[in-house]
Formats: C-alpha cells, structure tokens, sequence
C-alpha cells in the first residue's frame, strides 16, 4: 500500500489536502509531524473551516483532531480491526510504536488471504511396557499368539514440520545437535548420519521441499520405545499435508517398516501401536493380524497407578538392537518358548489386575515380569542393573522391570504410597535420578498453525 496519500504534514495548506483526499478515496488524512502521525482531518473538518475562513492557503493542522482512532501494529489483529469497524468507523490507520503510518486499513481492504507459511506440527508419546515383551517378535508370533500389555506417559518425541517454495531438504536433530542439508530428495543416503530419519522419508516419498525439526523429551536408548517415537511423531507431520491420511495402523505400520525392514534394525512391534493409539492398551500379535485392544481404566485406578509407579534412570543406555537378535535367535528353542508363555500368562494376569484395581497384586506382577523377562537373553540385565532391583525392592518397592529390551535405560518400580518417600530418598543417596509419571491417553497428536510471511 502506498500510503504517502494519506499522509501530509501539519504545515500542509488547505488546498492541496483536498486535492489528496479527493484522490484517495476515503474523505480523510493522517496529518505527520515529525514522521509520526498526530492526528487526523476528514474533508468535513476542513469544509468547515473553509466556511469560517474562506482561506485555502491555511494550514492543515488548523484543524487537526488529535483524538483520533488507530491501532498498533502488534494489536492490529482482524478481531480488533472487525470492533471498531462494527463501530461505523470507517477507516483505521495503523501505526508502528513510532507512530508511522504502516498502512490504513477499511472494510473494502481487509486481507483474509495475507501471506501465511504453514507449520505442521506432531508429538508422540513414549511408552512403558508392564509384560509380555518378547512375544511381539515375529519369530515368535508366527507360530504362537503375542500379547503385550503396556501404557503411554506424558513424555513426548516432536516433529516440526515446514514445506519450501524449493526442492531442498532440512533435517534437524535436535537430540543429536546435527543438521543436515540436501538439495533434494535423490540426494539422501542412508550413511550413519542420522539414518532413521532418512529412512521413514523414503518410505513417504514428499513431492516437495521442507525443513523437519525433531527434539524428545527423554535421551535416547532409554527403553521407552524412542524410536518408533521418533518415527511416529514425523509420520504425524507429514500426514496433516496428505489429502488421504494414513490411518493410525497405517502409521504404526509404516514406522516398523522403517525400523525394522529399511533399517534393518531388531526388535517387536509394540512400540509402534502403542504411541500412536496411545493410552493403555492389551495388544495381540497373531500371524495373520495385529489387534489393539485399549482398555477403559478408571480415574481411580489410573491415579493410584501414577502414584505408585517410579521411573529410576540407570544412567545407562541401551543397544536394543543387539538383545532382540540374541533372542530371535533362541526364540524357537523349547526353554524360550516356555519362558514367553510365562510372560503372555502374566500379561493376562496384569491386565486383570488393572481392570479390577487389584494395585498391590499388579506391583508384585510387575517383579514376577521382570524375572521371567531376564530368561530372555543373557544381554538384558548385568550386575549393576540387578544391584539396583535389589535395593529397591530393599527400600519399599513391592516389584518392578527394567524398560524396553534391556541393558540399560529405566528401571520402572511400583511401590506403595507409605513407602515412595523412603524409596525415593534411597534412590537419591545412591545417586540414581528418578521421575514420576502421568498417563497419556491421546497417544500421536498432529496440528498445524501458521506463521505470517
């Protein structure tokens, strides 16, 4: 807009503001001392001076009027604009914190298509798995049914999405403090570099350029299900700009192909439903389908729950890569076989426990879960790790598991409410951290917002 006609300067003469007002249309200008506007003088105002004076050679600010109606810039919103116009005023000038004239806004120039960039933003919630683990091998389910019973927390992987007006790439770990920068999507390589990534973009196949963002609030290797996370939350991303939208097993199926088939990397398939359909969930695994079954848990139940469960960080991280091979590996033999239905029949027994609030009963399941869980593969638990079961357990816990595949990451312990303080300053003088949880019942969310240009 230019607006130079609407603005004259306080020693302006009577005529040629009329010749500019006769011009711009809106029977009124903005008078400017100074380079800030200090009033404003209609054709009305001048008129009557005119039939006093009968001078054209007066100047403007003769008859300025200096209680006048404009908004800032910052508070230049089309609600505040919409107000006042619905006030029958009929032109409103909007100033800078200078006061300069920025631009004049009426009801015949509202913008509502202004140039606006579209952000695409998803998070996904990690997950703690209470038992059942193992049995979402496919090695393992092909031949005998699976069953998981797990949960997702308010902890989230995020996914900022961005599309460019080019072809070129962004890639942004936060997490890992690495960017990468292609000039296409023909140019990316799965080399190490950030390759889990890479991978699901392949998959997607985007016909345009953009910048993608990701930051979790957990580290990784942490054994709460990170990875398919990550992969969720950017399959998330991408869905708000697909016109046909994957559906939430579509994603958690495209997500285990890109872990587990592009990357090649081991492991089950739980991860995957559990944060995008989010919540608790008794999950089975058969070979010719995969079901959710999400579980109605009461308010009463799920806040007992949150009160008694303790995350213990180990300080170590985990390769769950290398354990779920070590066990795909035995899954066939007749003692892992036995193992993993000891684990599927104390799944169903935590279930049932939940669904009643049978609380102290589903703590000491969680112990039992553990135990049978360490029968998997030598690589899940060390010294170290079984030191700090035991001193739990010593401190109050009534049962508790190691997350994820195992080696290291969160150690999840119940304990009773008249016992968490004692654990908790236990924990503390071994110089363990420990986290409290809160249930997650959305599991994956996608929005977009936007960002003016």
């Amino acid at each position: 807009m230019k607006i130079n006609k609407y603005l004259v300067n306080k020693n302006e003469k009577l005529e040629s503001v009329l010749e500019l007002i006769d011009a711009n249309k809106i029977g009124a200008v903005f008078i400017e001392d100074k380079g800030a506007v200090i009033g404003v003088a209609t054709d009305g105002d001048i008129r009557r001076i005119l039939l006093k004076e009968k001078n054209l050679n007066l100047k403007i600010n003769k008859c300025i009027n200096k209680d006048f109606i404009f908004l800032y810039e910052e508070n230049a919103s089309k609600e505040n604009i919409l107000k006042l116009l619905d006030t029958r005023i009929r032109i409103i000038p909007i100033l800078n914190k200078k006061k300069k004239l920025i631009t004049v806004v009426s009801e015949k120039n509202i913008i509502w298509n202004e140039k606006e960039k579209v952000i695409s933003k998803a998070k996904s919630p990690v997950r703690i798995s209470f038992a059942g683990g193992g049995t979402d091998l496919t090695t393992y389910f092909y031949k005998e049914t699976g069953v998981v019973l797990n949960a997702t927390i308010n902890k989230f992987t995020h996914a900022v999405l961005e599309k460019r007006n080019d072809k070129k790439i962004s890639i942004h770990s936060n997490d890992l403090n690495i960017k990468l920068n292609f000039d296409n999507i023909g140019d990316i390589r799965l080399n190490g570099e950030l390759d889990l990534i890479k991978s699901v973009i392949e998959i997607l196949k985007p016909d345009f350029g953009f910048d993608l963002m990701t930051y979790s609030d957990v580290p990784p290797g942490s054994g709460l299900g990170g990875s398919a996370v990550l992969l969720s939350a950017i399959i998330g991303a991408f869905n708000n700009f697909k016109e046909n939208k994957y559906s939430d097993y579509e994603i958690a199926e495209l997500a285990f192909h890109a872990e587990r088939v592009v990357m090649n990397l081991s492991g089950g398939w739980q991860d995957q439903y559990a944060t995008v359909f989010g919540g608790f969930n008794f999950i089975e695994f058969k070979d010719d389908e995969n079901i959710v079954n999400p579980l109605r848990i009461s308010d009463d139940i799920k806040n007992e729950l949150e009160d008694s469960l303790i995350l213990c960080y180990t300080g170590f991280n985990h390769d769950s890569g290398k354990i779920h091979n070590d066990q795909k590996s035995k899954m066939n033999n007749i003692k892992q076989k036995k193992y993993a239905e000891v684990s599927k029949d104390i799944a169903h027994e935590m279930k049932s426990k939940l669904l009643k609030g049978q609380m102290d009963n589903f703590g000491e399941l969680l112990g039992k879960a553990w135990k049978t869980k360490k029968k998997f593969s030598s690589k899940i638990t060390n010294k170290l790790l079984d030191d700090i079961y035991d001193y739990g357990i010593k401190h109050g816990a009534l049962g508790g598991k190691l997350l994820g595949a195992g080696s290291g990451g969160f150690f999840l312990f119940y304990v009773p409410t008249y016992s968490k303080v004692k654990l908790m300053n236990a924990l503390t003088k071994k110089g363990l951290q420990m986290e409290t949880i809160t249930f997650d019942s959305a599991g994956l969310r996608r929005w977009i917002t936007k960002k003016k240009i």
